[in-house]
């Protein structure tokens, strides 16, 4: 039997009752479930404020290289440093998220390990395929990530300028970082996907990339929703019982499942989980989104 112990939050008293260990093994199921369900859900976060960071960057050095309209090799050292910190950083974080959603090789796929079900594995792989058949600027994104990690930082050159619109009188900012057929090649881009012309620039790359994520991440919420909420209402209620036994109508649970170790069985934590899954509520193209002047 193991130690379950329920305290009053009111007043900290507390009372403790035995527990069996098959109760003990399921209800650590459930907590495990959730705190893996919280993890990926602050992965993507992170990639998505990477991505922020990285695209505010962009649009800051868009308009200081304007007005500093001469070649300085200094300020394109520092332009192209902040820039390769940022797009490293969004590709290695971009790698372990899609380590997490599907690994053949490790044998890993979230969906599947939290909800036990072939059909939602089946569903990962086919969407991916079907991401990797149309997305161009994910495909380019995976490689330019490992070419960065075993070969070349992401950010070599960059283009600026001023574009002049004789019908509006209006001025437009021009930063890029190009990608040509060769870099693409050289990259481990697959030449079929590939034409002689092409000229990919890093920012679309890049917005292609976290779409691509950002669709996986929304198919893996919808296909694990109906085991997280059960597990989440499994853990919160298996305890009540105790609960009223004891007299507590505002209470906390732990266990000690061995000497001198406890697990804390209270779900205050996954409120973060709630407020992530609504901050990034949808997979949104941020490539097809331009800002008025």
């Amino acid at each position: 039997m193991e130690n379950l112990i329920i305290y009053n939050t009111e007043d900290m008293s507390y009372k403790d009752f035995e527990v069996s260990k098959s109760d003990i093994t399921k209800v650590l199921g459930f907590r495990n479930l959730l705190v893996k369900a919280l993890d990926i859900e602050i992965i993507y976060d992170q990639i998505i404020e990477a991505y922020w960071d990285y695209k505010n960057k962009v649009n800051y050095w868009s308009l200081r290289s304007v007005s500093s309209p001469f070649a300085d090799y200094i300020f394109n050292h520092e332009i192209r440093s902040s820039l390769n910190r940022l797009a490293f950083n969004l590709f290695n974080l971009g790698k372990l998220y899609l380590d997490w959603h599907y690994n053949e090789k490790k044998n890993r796929c979230f969906s599947f390990e939290l909800t036990s079900k072939v059909s939602s594995k089946q569903k990962v792989i086919d969407h991916r395929e079907g991401i990797f058949e149309t997305n161009l600027n994910y495909v380019v994104g995976c490689k330019l990530r490992a070419n960065s990690q075993h070969s070349a930082l992401p950010v070599r050159t960059f283009t600026t300028g001023v574009g002049y619109d004789h019908d509006t009188s209006s001025r437009t900012a021009n930063f890029n970082i190009y990608y040509y057929y060769d870099d693409l090649v050289k990259a481990g881009v697959p030449k079929e996907r590939l034409s002689k012309n092409i000229k990919l620039d890093l920012t679309d790359i890049i917005d292609g990339f976290v779409y691509a994520i950002s669709q996986k991440h929304m198919l893996n919420r919808k296909l694990t929703a109906v085991v997280v909420s059960e597990a989440r209402a499994s853990l919160m209620s298996m305890w009540q019982n105790y609960a009223t036994e004891a007299g507590f109508d505002n209470y906390r649970c732990e266990v000690h499942p061995q000497e001198n170790k406890r697990i804390d069985l209270s779900l205050e934590w996954f409120d973060v989980f709630e407020h992530l899954k609504e901050k990034h509520r949808n997979s949104i193209n941020y490539s097809k989104i331009a800002f008025k002047q």
